[in-house]
């Protein structure tokens, strides 16, 4: 339809009231029309539940109406109070069913959508329900009837039994006590329904006053739902276009929609509808540790960096210049770990511990950690993957490199963060009982670390440190941390003029992720979704070398040629990886995506061919693996005790011989005793 066809009729203001947005109920009647409302009924009582959103209403019946069966209402009352001598109070008082109960029932968990609007003097007014609940009769009288009838029933059964029972013999008695509960069991039963049930049991109901629409009261309330001229309005970062199209969004036809973006994906297009408080804690939440440039290169460019700052301090903390999400943010009240059943009380204490070791050392070990916040080893290895990777025999490396030039810049804020762990050092050393001393130690270690990452600024080369996410969530510390082999430095060395990227990716629908990359020289040429080919080349190539080093874990360049041409076959005309991508390239994509190139020794009768293995995918193995493909370097096949042995030498830990196998099926197959190197084995064997 053309513009002429559909004019404008009206412009009208929209403003957001939020003054009343915490306790708005919209209450529906199911059973009653709408020509016959409750506004006209005497409400004797009104009582609500404000954490579970329940209200109750006690309302009077017309028992001279016509419509009233007095002979009936009389049996309700008899059945319920029975024959009340005084010892019990009365439900009914005029020994007629004179009142009614009305109970609330959630119509819907996700109220956000939906508001209030009040129309007026040509602005629309919009107010958040807080709940949307239906009121239905409660029939609970009826139940008051049943419990009276078999109370009645059991105590005659009890006195017929009474005068016909002798005295029954003497039985032994079992004693059970009850076992010392530890933090697991406590965190277990505290998840329980039996336990949220009680809970919910446990929360009193508030009385209220219940006004009708007619009287004063409800006008002057009625006024909070109209926005104040007062109101904070909340900075808006979205283009008119994107605006539009977010209001509007245009249809998708099937072969074209794309699937749901899993969990560690976050859209950049959705993250600027929101507040920029709101975007901040996404992003954090999201990605745990983060620089302050990579931060504000994700935001919109015209974002006020004081905001920012004000924002950040809100939800993170500093250290070594990096901004860590807060531990009440990750892990909020009434949580428990998704490992272990842990409460959220003590991950965010033992977290806050791992932070604080971090302030002032660039290493830590997790046996000491373990030792001092006693949190099971699972848990402790999932806190340590949000901040740190694995160094051999060095421990838990922190990301990033101390950003200096924000430390620099922004002197004031470093002081008052300082401040903010030094009272947070304090709940600590109490709870852990830490040694009096280790405060000075501590910050001795600190301006040792400051030190060294000032001097060492000219000259050590900046490491892209990122996480990456299993499919159930958790993060792992990206293969862009680990040292590649001494052979490959020429290659680093042309990546050397990229190394102030930072390790935050863009995918081709503008979504940010936790996965990281090598840094990466990137060109001035654009494709159509706004990234640059050189970069949308890179990131596919990743994406397709981690999926394989994922799922082969040891593969020969053949294969690497078979998968790919499978992977072009995919891919429609035009795509990316079709601009000629050689197998260097693809070389150099396994080596900074965790894979190495083997030196290893061939069995006899076997074809010769370059191999690759992936060596860290960010678990307990990425210490290990480097360590068992170097045997294979002497020898062609191995024996169980042989790499455990190796293994035991070369890392701290204790190496069980379950854990060998583990290992060893993943990257060899065994043949009369020996385990021979994936791919390497003749056909005719």
């Amino acid at each position: 339809m053309a513009d002429d066809d559909d004019p404008v009729v009206q412009e009208i203001d929209v403003f957001l009231s939020k003054s009343l947005s915490e306790n708005l109920y919209l209450l529906q009647y199911p059973v009653r029309t709408c020509n016959l409302p409750y506004d006209d009924v005497e409400h004797l009582s009104t009582k609500v539940k404000t954490e579970q959103k329940k209200v109750e209403m006690e309302l009077a019946m017309n028992t001279e109406s016509s419509n009233y069966a007095d002979s009936k209402g009389e049996q309700i009352a008899l059945n319920v109070d029975g024959s009340n001598d005084g010892r019990e109070a009365k439900v009914y008082t005029s020994d007629r069913m004179d009142k009614q109960v009305l109970r609330s029932t959630p119509q819907t968990s996700c109220t956000k959508r939906y508001a209030v609007g009040l129309l007026k003097d040509g602005e629309m007014h919009m107010t958040p329900l807080s709940a949307i609940v239906q009121m239905k009769p409660a029939f609970e009288y009826l139940d008051k009837a049943d419990v009276r009838e078999k109370n009645k029933m059991a105590a005659l059964a009890d006195a017929e039994s009474s005068q016909d029972e002798a005295e029954d013999d003497a039985k032994p008695v079992t004693v059970k006590f009850a076992r010392p509960e530890n933090d697991i069991t406590k965190a277990r039963r505290l998840a329980s329904y039996k336990y949220l049930n009680s809970h919910r049991e446990k929360e009193r109901w508030i009385p209220v006053q219940y006004h009708n629409k007619y009287t004063d009261r409800s006008a002057s309330e009625r006024l909070s739902l109209i926005a104040s001229k007062n109101d904070d309005i909340s900075e808006f970062h979205l283009q008119g276009r994107d605006y539009l199209h977010t209001l509007v969004p245009g249809e998708k036809s099937e072969e074209n929609a794309r699937p749901e973006m899993p969990s560690n994906v976050l859209s950049l297009s959705h993250l600027r509808t929101l507040p920029l408080p709101d975007q901040i804690k996404s992003l954090l939440i999201n990605v745990k540790v983060i620089r302050f440039n990579q931060l504000l290169s994700l935001l919109d460019p015209g974002t006020d960096v004081v905001a920012v700052l004000r924002s950040l301090q809100h939800y993170a903390l500093l250290v070594q210049g990096c901004w860590i999400v807060k531990s009440e943010i990750l892990y909020p009240k009434d949580a428990c770990s998704p490992e272990s059943g842990v409460s959220s009380e003590y991950l965010c204490r033992g977290r806050d511990f791992i932070m604080w070791k971090f302030t002032h050392s660039r290493y830590v070990i997790r046996k000491d950690i373990s030792s001092v916040i006693k949190l099971p080893a699972e848990d402790v290895k999932v806190l340590l993957e949000q901040m740190s990777s694995v160094k051999a025999n060095k421990g838990w490396e922190f990301l990033f490199e101390y950003d200096t030039e924000f430390c620099d810049k922004y002197n004031e804020i470093v002081e008052r963060q300082k401040m903010l762990w030094d009272a947070r050092y304090q709940t600590l050393s109490k709870v852990f009982k830490i040694p009096k001393d280790a405060d000075k130690k501590a910050k001795g270690a600190e301006s040792t670390l400051i030190t060294q990452a000032t001097s060492d600024k000219p000259k050590r080369k900046k490491s892209s440190s990122s996480r990456k996410r299993t499919s159930s969530g958790h993060s792992m510390s990206d293969v862009s941390d680990m040292e590649t082999d001494t052979r490959h430095n020429s290659e680093s060395d042309t990546t050397e003029t990229a190394n102030n990227c930072e390790p935050m990716e863009i995918t081709e629908n503008n979504h940010v992720t936790t996965n990281s990359n090598s840094p990466i020289k990137i060109k001035d040429t654009k494709c159509d979704n706004g990234l640059t080919n050189d970069k949308q080349l890179t990131l596919e190539l990743i994406s397709f070398v981690r999926d394989l080093l994922n799922t082969k874990k040891v593969f020969t360049i053949s294969e690497l040629r078979k998968r790919f041409d499978i992977k072009l076959s995919e891919c429609s005309p035009g795509h990316v990886l079709f601009s000629g991508v050689t197998e260097q390239t693809l070389t150099d994509t396994i080596i900074t995506s965790g894979g190495i190139q083997l030196n290893n020794k061939w069995p006899p009768k076997s074809k010769s061919e370059v191999i690759f293995a992936q060596v860290r995918a960010g678990d307990i193995f990425d210490e290990m693996r480097p360590h068992l493909l170097d045997l294979f370097n002497s020898s062609f096949r191995v024996k169980i005790s042989t790499v455990k042995s190796h293994l035991q030498e070369n890392i701290e830990d204790e190496i069980t011989e379950t854990t060998c196998k583990k290992l060893l099926k993943d990257y060899c197959v065994s043949r009369g005793g020996f385990w021979y190197l994936k791919e390497t084995l003749p056909t005719e064997s």
